[in-house]
């Protein structure tokens, strides 16, 4: 006898199934309509390439859900969910073709392994999913979860997890009485199912009984499973179909570049309605799961200031849906802000001290499940305030000014852009027209007094290597990566021009960056202004010199060192190894990882324009970051970035310690350990200006 069994055992017109799939259908249609015309009848083109990256990008985050695993246990429960969900419904598709369609699917191996034993097991594996998801949302309550904030919310919030529960439970139900009335000779391969139907059978209930009730389940569960279909457009649920259009839509080459805009068609400089969204960004709001992973994540929100990532996405889908935010959850003031244009409703949703708090870090970006694109919209925000409203803090104001007239955002500086370097016999390119590498200093190495030294000693490193390089001088200016940032595009493009036009006059093709915020703005965003660069953080360079032989150790460093990841080196570009890989290589060091590193390593507060800005309320994000290296025990703190160094040096400042802890560069690190013992100074400096150990 061949394993099998009908799909429509003991029911009666069992066709009228497909009534229920009818309206289910349609109903699912009507609410998907209002979904597709907002997100294909906006302003952006939307590029539909079908590369093997993407489709790689897509089984990973789509299919096996990489970035939900990040967190074990929660990541582990929405796998289970969702591919017993997957598996389930394709369950139901093959019972009907071999029902109604004449195909014989369900017969001998395939009937017994999958349409038993694998569907048993995936409603099972479901269950279980959707359990620790109702544990989390209604028992432990972590704060990142969103309460519903009306009863229209609330019933869908409930419905959700009660309907599906319900059609695993009564699918499981049917599955046993059925068992249990044939004497299914086959019923063991369905675990739950025989369990179901011990049950029944212990508890002694009678044939007409069983009948009765197989029935009548059978028809809940199939009212309950249309029914949680056909709410899909209506509720959280659409995040099941909006995802995996998102994961699609991810510009996988650049993603940390920001977006040019078009300054002759562009109806407004920046986002003002809702017409202006992308088909990405549009996507992305109705794309949220609402799981707070964003706002775990984020430094402003974790110091207090005014600022979620996730309310900003679930105000501002609100009002694009709505017209008004139903549940605001920034709740802030909007009084800090200079200028006096009028603020749009949209924008007044998401609130300008959100938009303000935000230090552009991704960590956001990077927790997300489903890609949502929080810091372009953020920074699309900011444009319209900056460029069309011109509402924006004052101290940001004066840095623009000064980056306009002079170059820089630094303000009655006494240093050119050569001070830093007196003495060291750098060479110019005016001077000798040609160099290997250009060694880009940037405005903080070269006007700040502390960054200084950080210049010093990456250019005494490469001296000592031998390397051939060359520093552009007063020629350079800054590479617009602040103007860009606080959202005066039309300054970063005039930056922009300027730098790519004299880079090009001297014909460079290698850069060697302090700063990596000129870092990824030359190597990801000049590509925009027909700028290509081979663009190499210092930290990389200086780590290839030593795997060389270019460099040697001739000094033990023997101190316990923490290393802290930039933003801009670490989650923009991936930039991990190199720092560290450099630091190993120092005799005696010994590495101490903080607990938030690499791809979650917590800002230094200074990205976004904060460098030149006070933050607008609640506490400061270089303190805490301060207290997370300080919680490690390691007497030097080093950082691979000049505005790093900055703000924990500030951190340290502000925070009393009974052990002396010190903030270096990855290249004052290096060039201590690597100085020759000739060099070695009497009065506990060293050439590059850097103090010694």
């Amino acid at each position: 006898m061949i394993p099998t069994r009908p799909p429509f055992w003991n029911i009666e017109n069992g066709q009228l199934v497909y009534l229920f799939a009818l309206v289910q259908a349609l109903a699912l249609a009507y609410g998907l309509r209002h979904y597709a015309r907002r997100w294909w009848s906006v302003r952006s083109a939307v590029r539909l390439d079908l590369s093997l990256a993407r489709l790689r990008f897509l089984v990973e985050q789509a299919l096996q859900q990489r970035r939900n695993l990040r967190y074990r246990v929660a990541g582990i429960a929405h796998l289970s969910f969702s591919w017993g969900f997957v598996l389930l419904l394709v369950g139901t598709l093959v019972a009907l073709a071999d029902e109604d369609f004449g195909i014989p699917i369900m017969r001998g191996g395939f009937y017994l392994w999958f349409q038993s034993l694998v569907l048993d097991l995936a409603g099972l594996a479901a269950a279980a999913g959707l359990g620790v998801a109702l544990y989390k949302r209604y028992v432990s309550r972590p704060a990142r979860l969103r309460r519903p904030a009306d009863r229209r919310s609330a019933f869908f919030a409930a419905f959700i997890p009660a309907s599906f529960l319900s059609v695993i439970a009564t699918g499981f139900l049917i599955e046993g009485l059925r068992i249990q009335a044939t004497r299914d000779p086959w019923g063991a391969w369905s675990p739950v199912g025989f369990a179901v139907a011990w049950a029944f059978r212990t508890a002694g209930a009678t044939e007409p009984i069983q009948l009765a009730l197989h029935a009548g389940l059978w028809w809940l569960h199939v009212a309950l499973a249309s029914a949680f279909i056909a709410a899909i457009p209506y509720s959280k649920l659409m995040h099941l179909l909006a995802a995996p259009v998102n994961l699609f839509l991810v510009p996988l080459s650049s993603r940390n570049a920001l977006q040019p805009i078009d300054f002759e068609t562009a109806p407004t400089l920046g986002l003002r309605e809702p017409a202006q969204l992308t088909t990405k960004q549009l996507v992305d709001l109705d794309a949220c799961t609402e799981c707070g992973r964003c706002q775990d994540a984020c430094p402003a929100y974790a110091v207090g200031q005014p600022l979620s990532p996730k309310a900003v996405i679930m105000n501002l889908r609100d009002y694009v849906r709505h017209g008004n935010v139903h549940a605001p959850l920034s709740t802030a003031r909007n009084g800090h802000a200079e200028g006096g244009g009028e603020i749009p409703p949209m924008i007044a949703a998401v609130t300008e001290d959100a938009l303000w708090s935000c230090v552009t870090c991704q960590a956001c970006m990077r927790e997300c499940p489903v890609f949502i694109d929080h810091v372009p919209t953020i920074v699309d925000f900011r444009r319209y305030l900056v460029m069309e409203a011109a509402s924006y803090p004052s101290q940001l104001q004066e840095a623009m000014t000064n980056l306009d007239a002079r170059g820089t955002p630094y303000r009655g500086t006494r240093f050119s852009r050569t001070d830093w370097c007196k003495g060291l016999g750098v060479k110019q390119l005016a001077e000798v027209g040609r160099a290997e590498y250009l060694y880009w200093v940037g405005c903080t190495s070269a006007f700040d007094e502390r960054s200084q030294r950080i210049a010093r000693a990456v250019a005494t490193l490469l001296l000592r290597a031998g390397v051939d390089f060359a520093i552009l001088g007063d020629e350079e200016t800054c590479t617009g990566d602040p103007a860009r940032r606080v959202g005066n595009e039309y300054l970063f493009g005039t930056c922009a021009r300027q730098n790519v036009e004299t880079l090009t006059r001297y014909g460079v093709r290698k850069i060697i960056t302090a700063c990596p915020h000129c870092f990824n703005t030359l190597k990801n965003e000049y590509p925009q202004f027909e700028g290509t660069f081979e663009v190499l953080h210092h930290s990389e360079m200086i780590q290839r010199l030593l795997a060389d032989g270019r460099l040697r150790t001739t000094t033990q460093f023997d101190e316990v060192v923490t290393f802290h990841d930039p933003c801009y080196l670490g989650r923009y570009n991936d930039r991990y190894d190199a720092p560290r890989e450099a630091l190993q290589a120092m005799p005696g060091l010994q590495l101490r990882e903080m607990e938030r590193c690499r791809d979650r390593s917590f800002c230094c507060g200074a990205g976004g324009g904060h460098m030149w800005l006070e933050e607008v309320a609640g506490g400061r994000v270089n303190h805490a970051r301060t207290d997370q290296a300080l919680e490690t025990g390691a007497r030097t703190i080093a950082t691979a970035c000049p505005f790093c160094t900055v703000m924990f040096e500030d951190g340290i400042g502000a925070r009393s310690s009974k052990v002396a802890t010190r903030v270096l560069d990855v290249a004052e690190v290096v060039e201590q350990a690597t100085r020759p013992p000739a060099a070695a100074p009497a009065n506990g400096r060293d050439p590059a200006g850097a103090a010694s150990p």
